[in-house]
């Protein structure tokens, strides 16, 4: 049973540990959304036959973003575009602004669509909030996986009266009276009941603020994935057409396609998160009040 207690434990915190760490590389990586630029010689059939390995890409987040490149003549190759990072925040300093916004200078290479731009804002802003809340949720969790650890770990706890069980069993009895009946009934599960009376009165209404935590995240990652998707693909700018019109031609160009953090670390981010909060509920004790009805 300790083994088993030992290894749950260690289990959800090392779910809430990775999905920690992937929110902050989904936050941090340039790589949400990638378009790739191709020569076109002269002759060639249709755009796409000859496209085998790109010349150039550029990579695009909710905070950072590309030029659109130009192709150079003399050496037919095309350097990759300028980028930059943009702060979070702050009117026409973001990483899409209104031509409004942009001081007179509308083919800045943040200028971008009033749909683009709002979805684009909704990732970058939940994507910070989930950031915020799965956080929380782990350091929540180390200090009740500490204890847990410690009791289950310590070879004279099996040994140790039980001097909170009365106070236990008279709090059980105020809510319920199945609560009642359940403990006179079964009472093997009198060690368990102990286990608990040695952790902190607290340590229930921590749990639930860690479960509330990474749901809380977990949801707000999807969010974030969901509005990246449509700010960083669909509606994206510059579109294929747009560059190729910008190069005459002679450089094309894919659409704006998902790339890993959109597509990998944004999902392992929530679905970590998810299972971590579901095996807290399961396995970790949570508050519980009497029915009012």
């Amino acid at each position: 049973m300790r083994k088993r207690a030992t290894f749950t434990t260690l289990f959800i915190l090392v779910l809430s540990i990775v999905s920690t760490t992937f929110v902050f590389l989904a936050l941090t990586s340039k790589e949400w959304a990638i378009q790739k630029y191709y020569l076109n010689s002269e002759g060639e059939i249709g755009n796409g036959a000859n496209w085998t390995k790109p010349s150039c890409h550029a990579n695009r987040s909710p905070f950072y973003r590309c030029e659109v490149p130009d192709l150079n003549t003399d050496t037919n190759t095309c350097p990759d575009p300028s980028c930059k990072w943009y702060r979070a925040y702050g009117k026409g300093a973001t990483s899409c602004i209104l031509a409004s916004e942009s001081h007179n200078q509308p083919d800045s290479p943040n200028v971008g669509g009033e749909q683009e731009c709002q979805e684009v804002h909704w990732s970058g802003n939940l994507q910070i909030a989930a950031c915020v809340f799965i956080t929380i949720g782990l350091i929540l969790l180390l200090p009740i996986s500490l204890a847990n650890l410690l009791v289950s770990t310590n070879p004279n706890s099996a040994n140790k009266p039980d001097v909170d069980q009365a106070a236990q069993e008279a709090h059980d009895r105020e809510l319920t009276s199945e609560a009642t009946q359940v403990t006179k009934a079964k009472p093997r599960h009198r060690h368990s009941r102990r286990h608990h009376s040695r952790l902190s009165p607290i340590t229930p209404y921590l749990v639930l603020l860690a479960i509330l935590s990474l749901y809380i995240g977990a949801s707000l990652q999807i969010f974030a994935q969901f509005f990246g998707v449509l700010g960083l693909t669909v509606n994206a700018t510059p579109t294929a057409g747009q560059v190729e019109n910008n190069n005459s031609d002679f450089l094309g160009s894919t659409p704006w396609m998902m790339d890993k953090a959109l597509t990998a670390y944004a999902t392992v981010t929530w679905t970590l998160a998810v299972t971590a909060a579901t095996l807290m509920g399961l396995v970790y004790r949570i508050p519980r009040w009497p029915k009012l009805i």
